[in-house]
């Protein structure tokens, strides 16, 4: 009988582990939710730019969350995020959430519990977006430099295109505001100047057809920029309405890299002597200077500031950038490569001779740095602190002084694609 008793009392033990275990399991289903499958992910329109995304329900999930970012190499940039009760997300661009052409997008989804407490593993897909009308694509990028490609879809369409400072184009509240307000506008200032010719024709002469290489030289360090294009039709007949935009503005952002020294060379600077040349309002100073480079085999560029055009906001490293472009744009330097506009070795150079026309009595400061055969400013810039000789009092018209450069900061030859 006891044995009995025993055996009834094992069973019953069994029983309650048994129910215990399935209970526990019970509990351990609730404490979870399963990831989420992706069921599509694609592009559906083109203007505007719409990704649509769908997923499998979870059986114990009560919202979804959702996140789009844009892929980059220096960091994902989050474009939207929100939750959904739904199994379904169409995202458009927008102003306050802008999706671009040729652009790897990530969508991250996780199923949650309607208080949030719970949530799954987070499940990932890819998209990229279509080309556009336009494809746009930058190669090359230096601190100053890109080179800007275009490649329609209709090679026998007009088309414009243009690099700007990001803020010229966010200054407006949409895309056709920009166009009519800053690319419109920019043909009727110059229309301005030339009012024989319509600022519609201007624009049409300007615009391109077919793939297009464009390389700009004008860009600064560590700036952000919008590389542009979109089609257009003219009509001269009707005055009003002369030119119709007939694609999306295509567009592709783009941030230029900080500037860093590539050479190690340093130049040490002595100026042997100064000469007043000329008379009155007319005189210009010449400076000789000396310049011993650490490495003779660095071709170099001597430059000079009046100490007046620095501030905190403009100093000599943007100076020297400014002036690289200046001998580039007025066409001073053709190749870097053979210009007589770079030294090398230890020489007593003249201002003159490099076409710097300076100022009496003004307070300047020299310049000295390597540029190679791309025009890149290669080594840290030597500065040295120099008054010129002579009566700054003379100087009653500055204009009928200007430096023999022609040069101010910001100035240059203009094109209808930089625009500064």
């Amino acid at each position: 009988m006891r044995e009995k008793k025993l055996r009834f009392g094992w069973l019953v033990m069994a029983f309650a582990m048994l129910a215990l275990v399935s209970c526990d399991d019970s509990d351990d289903d609730s404490k979870s939710i399963e990831t989420p499958k992706i069921l599509q992910s694609e592009e559906i329109f083109d203007n505007p730019i719409t990704l649509a995304f769908s997923w499998d329900l979870v059986g114990n999930a009560a919202q979804y969350a959702y996140q789009l970012e844009a892929v980059k190499e220096s960091g994902n940039e989050v474009i939207v995020s929100g939750t959904t009760q739904d199994l379904n997300v169409k995202i458009a661009s927008s102003k306050e959430s802008e999706l671009l052409y040729s652009t790897e997008y990530a969508f991250t989804l996780k199923a949650m519990s309607e208080d949030g407490s719970l949530v799954s593993e987070p499940t990932e897909v890819r998209v990229t977006t279509s080309s556009g009308a336009i494809a746009l694509s930058i190669e090359n990028m230096t601190y100053r430099s890109a080179v800007l490609k275009c490649v329609p879809e209709d090679k026998s369409m007009l088309y414009q295109f243009a690099q700007i400072p990001v803020e010229k184009y966010t200054a407006y509240d949409s895309d056709m505001a920009f166009i009519e307000g800053y690319d419109f506008g920019y043909y009727k200032a110059m229309g301005a100047a030339m009012p024989w010719i319509p600022w519609y024709g201007l624009m049409e002469s300007a615009s391109s057809k077919g793939e297009e290489t464009y390389e700009t030289r004008m860009l600064k360090p560590n700036q952000n920029y919008l590389f542009y294009a979109y089609g257009v039709e003219f009509n001269k007949e009707d005055t009003e309405n002369p030119v119709k935009v007939v694609t999306p503005l295509i567009k592709h952002y783009f941030t230029t890299p900080e500037w860093q020294a590539t050479s190690n060379g340093t130049f040490t600077l002595n100026v042997e002597g100064q000469e007043l040349v000329g008379t009155g309002e007319d005189a210009i100073v010449n400076i000789k200077l000396k310049v011993t480079p650490s490495d003779n085999k660095e071709r170099y560029y001597i430059a000079f500031v009046e100490n007046s055009m620095l501030a905190e906001d403009y100093d000599i490293y943007d100076f020297a950038f400014d002036v690289i472009y200046s001998e580039e744009s007025y066409g001073t330097v053709q190749d870097w490569a053979t210009t007589e506009m770079l030294s090398s070795g230890e020489q007593v150079l003249e201002s003159m001779n490099f076409g710097w026309g300076l100022y009496p009595g003004t307070a300047y400061k020299i310049l000295v740095f390597g540029v190679d055969a791309n025009g890149l400013v290669t080594t840290s810039i030597v500065s040295m602190d120099c008054t010129t000789i002579g009566e700054a009092e003379t100087r009653t018209n500055r204009n009928s002084v200007v430096s023999l450069k022609g040069y101010s900061a910001g100035n240059g030859a203009m094109n209808v694609i930089d625009r500064m």
